[in-house]
């Protein structure tokens, strides 16, 4: 599977809502599976890579949030 595609010299912020998006809204893989989790994996590894603090905090409570609902 690849790696969503952020647009070039995105902001802190535009990254995290682009993942945010993707997160609350995932896509299905063909079998209709959710991606979510893969968009979860993402931004967890996306958020070392975020300087802006408030976009870091943004992305970490939605990583907690829905990562409780995939359990």
């Amino acid at each position: 599977m690849e790696k969503p595609k952020l647009p070039e010299k995105a902001t802190d912020l535009e990254q995290v809502l682009f993942l945010i998006g993707h997160i609350k809204r995932p896509c299905r893989d063909l079998q209709g599976n959710s991606l979510r989790n893969f968009y979860i994996q993402e931004a967890t590894k996306t958020l070392s890579t975020i300087k802006e603090p408030s976009a870091q905090e943004l992305l970490a409570d939605v990583i907690e949030k829905y990562k409780s609902k995939n359990n």
